[in-house]
């Protein structure tokens, strides 16, 4: 997944939104990467429509060109 691609959050809540950032943390071990995705609906836990999200609980719906 890249930046500009229409995502959907898996699970029970059914919000898309587009990935605006991808955040990598550099791991000896186990490098891992984590998304700002901007929601079309605030999340029950954060008050902004941007919020971070795994790429385990994101399903690429539209790739961005």
């Amino acid at each position: 997944m890249k930046i500009g691609d229409l995502v959907r959050e898996k699970g029970l809540q059914e919000r898309t939104g587009v990935i605006v950032q991808v955040i990598q943390y550099a791991s000896l071990v186990n490098p891992q990467v984590i998304y700002k995705v901007l929601w079309n609906r605030h999340s029950p836990t954060l008050p902004t429509l941007a919020g971070p999200a795994w790429p385990n609980q994101l399903e690429l719906i539209n790739e961005s060109r």
